[in-house]
């Protein structure tokens, strides 16, 4: 591949080299013979009518793709091009030689020339700045392989952006600590016309120095992510954005984390993660309300913290919650009574009916989402935990969330169970026990998935509880991360499952006559190391479509 810094001249050369080929009969424009291409219909050939150049030029123009309004050939040009990042450029040029016509349009639409990429020569950001006029720009600094062998130095870059400042979009950031100094001291100007701020410093693991961006200026400012880089928290860069993600980042407080929350009220979705508060904030200040907030990730490091930052907010309506819980820290009452309120808020228009409902219990997850009908995001509340089992941690919560489950399913069409690795507190059996008698308060299930065979001791455990009554109505069984295990040994759980679950029906009604719904069958299995393997499943899939009838298995394999 030639390198960027002769792409100029290549690109000058591309409109000259279709015009050859128009003029002259070549194939430049075309990148090869078009009579190979399949449905171009060339003209008969009509040599006492026109001359060799002009029947060239005649049938290039006869192309299918030339008969496109430019707005709508431009539109393809951008959709080919999106995908692309590092050689971005080389792939533009490359289309300016098919011909003429596309050498003209595309090096006069600033839309396409708007990219900075850290890993371009100067030569082509120059070459870029002048091309796009003055179309809003996307700026992407991202430290590559290329990047790196050349040592090019990321100031050089920023020095050329910076006349252009009035014209930066949105810029995504992601270099190490000794070259984010550089991008640092080029953001001391107002950006009026930016929308999106990405930085990451990917070795700064606990951020504290604070720098007032753009000087407090930029207005259009909405979408903001800091990744192991700070900001002064008073700046008013940080007033009325909609989409937020810190990570990564040591605040002075929790007081402060709501302060930035509190001057953006139009927020929508907020992730906190990694971070850590020195701090709590005052007891008897007002909780602050997001009305428009729609999904919240917060993972503080600590219990005390997490407590403290939810306790001084109002839930929203319709706005999913997944925490990250430390290890080792017992949960008190007071934060598991705000995630059941957190719960409890979740409000639905009369118009929009609910749709399914998800349940999922794993090892280190506890996760419940609720969706509608109207194709929304779902609904969802997310506990991540690592370390002991949320098991220990939940004994209020869980039974309490069950209460408020059961009561949104009287009308919902889909109610999925999700059943993974057994929590490690389940060993104790008084506490698997527990999950169970919680679990079986459920309506019955439409959709069960079972993630892996450990899951066996949760489904066997419902069975022998005289529970069954919850899987009489499941019409989909999804079984995960088949050959995980051994092969074998998956297979033959897996074939018990179904038998299970398909037994139910029969002996959960009165009428003899009753048949169940129809069970449809999924396996998500890993690649296959051998034939033997392959025999092996092959007879696994026929014992089940005995048993479900045939046409009611589908298997992945190597997802």
């Amino acid at each position: 591949m030639p390198d960027q810094t002769d792409i100029p001249n290549q690109d000058l050369q591309g409109c000259a080299m279709g015009a050859v080929a128009e003029n002259r009969g070549g194939d430049y424009g075309l990148h090869g013979d078009i009579r190979n291409r399949p449905g171009v219909q060339l003209q008969p050939r009509e040599t006492d009518k026109s001359s060799e150049p002009d029947r060239h030029f005649n049938q290039n123009e006869a192309l299918p793709v030339h008969s496109l309004p430019t707005e709508i050939f431009l539109q393809i040009i951008h959709h080919h091009m999106r995908p692309y990042f590092e050689d971005y450029y080389q792939r533009l040029i490359s289309l300016t030689e098919v011909c003429s016509r596309w050498c003209y349009i595309i090096r006069g639409s600033p839309s396409l020339w708007s990219q900075i990429h850290l890993s371009d020569s100067p030569n082509v950001v120059e070459i870029a700045l002048q091309r796009s006029s003055s179309h809003p720009l996307d700026v992407v600094l991202h430290r590559t392989g290329q990047v790196q062998r050349e040592q090019r130095p990321i100031s050089s870059l920023t020095a050329a952006l910076n006349p252009h400042k009035d014209r930066w979009r949105s810029m995504d950031v992601s270099v190490p600590s000794p070259w984010m100094e550089d991008v640092i001291d080029a953001l001391e100007e107002p950006a009026p016309g930016l929308e999106r701020l990405s930085l990451t410093d990917e070795f700064n693991m606990a951020s504290t120095r604070e720098v007032d961006f753009f000087g407090g200026t930029a207005p259009r400012l909405t979408d903001l992510a800091l990744n192991g880089v700070s900001i002064c928290w008073d700046s008013e860069v940080l007033h009325d954005l909609t989409f937020l993600d810190l990570s990564w980042i040591s605040f002075p407080s929790t007081t402060t984390i709501l302060n930035i929350l509190s001057h953006s009220p139009r927020l929508q979705t907020v992730t906190i993660h990694r971070c850590t508060t020195g701090s709590m904030a005052n007891p008897s200040s007002l909780p602050i309300q997001l009305i428009h907030m729609t999904s919240l990730q917060v993972d503080l490091g600590s219990l005390d913290a997490i407590e403290d930052f939810l306790g001084h907010m109002e839930p929203p309506a319709r706005c999913s919650l997944t925490m990250s819980l430390p290890s080792d820290e017992k949960v008190g009452d007071p934060l598991q009574r705000k995630l059941l309120q957190w719960v409890s808020k979740w409000k639905y228009p009369a118009l929009v009916p609910l749709d399914g409902l998800l349940l999922e219990i794993d090892e280190g997850d506890l996760r419940v989402e609720l969706s509608t009908t109207d194709r929304s995001e779902p609904l969802a509340l997310a506990i991540e935990s690592s370390g002991d089992s949320w098991v220990d941690k939940f004994r209020l919560l869980l039974p309490q969330l069950i209460d408020a489950l059961a009561s949104w399913t009287r009308n919902v069409t889909t109610l999925r169970l999700r059943l993974g690795y057994p929590p490690s507190g389940c060993r104790d059996l008084s506490l698997k026990q527990s999950i169970i008698e919680q679990v079986s308060r459920l309506p019955p299930v439409t959709s069960l998935e079972l993630s892996g065979i450990e899951s066996s001791s949760f489904l066997h455990g419902l069975k022998l509880g005289d529970v069954s009554s919850l899987f009489r109505n499941i019409r989909a069984l999804s079984f995960l991360k088949i050959g995980d295990y051994e092969l074998r040994e998956c297979l033959e759980w897996m074939c018990e499952t179904v038998q299970l679950v398909k037994d139910v029906p029969k002996s959960s009604f009165n009428d003899p006559n009753h048949r169940g719904p129809v069970l449809k069958v999924e396996l998500r299995v890993a690649d296959l190391d051998t034939f033997d393997d392959a025999k092996l499943l092959e007879a696994a899939v026929k014992t089940v479509e005995g048993l479900v009838g045939s046409g009611n298995t589908l298997v992945v394999q190597g997802d």
